[in-house]
């Protein structure tokens, strides 16, 4: 099986909108932002997987981190995550962010996890961490200015 990983286009956001909403997670914003999505299309054209890049000042936020059970792996993950970090790195963000319940794994990518009281005030207000500041969820960051 083929896939593909490329930027999100406009048509695409009632897929992404519904990818991301069975996976039970927040969707505003895509609509607003596709332009800051990647997505991962099958051979068969079918949205398998999404994830999005919030810009907030000068670093961002990652965002409806999806990837369909049946074609999820670890590769695939891998290969999304590298995307992501590459396309951000090339939009000019220094620091990014994830809100994640799957600690362990973006641990063993890098990401470090933020306490609570080193969160920087500018992500702290974003709406979607204090949208989910109750779910259990934390927050982890990748410097990518180094």
């Amino acid at each position: 099986m083929t896939i593909i990983l490329r930027q999100a286009m406009q048509h695409e956001a009632k897929d992404l909108l519904q990818l991301v909403g069975k996976a039970g997670l927040q969707s505003e914003g895509i609509k607003d932002s596709i332009e800051n999505y990647l997505v991962v299309v099958n051979d068969e054209g079918e949205t398998i997987g999404t994830v999005g890049l919030e810009r907030i000042g000068n670093d961002g936020l990652l965002r409806s981190f999806v990837l369909k059970q049946k074609y999820s792996s670890e590769s695939l993950l891998l290969k999304l995550i590298d995307k992501i970090l590459v396309y951000s790195k090339d939009k000019g963000v220094e620091t990014l962010y994830l809100l994640t319940k799957a600690v362990h794994m973006f641990e063993s990518l890098s990401f470090k996890v933020i306490p609570k009281d080193k969160v920087p005030p500018h992500i702290e207000n974003a709406d979607h961490v204090k949208n989910n500041a109750a779910s259990g969820a934390e927050l982890l960051a990748y410097a990518l200015d180094s």
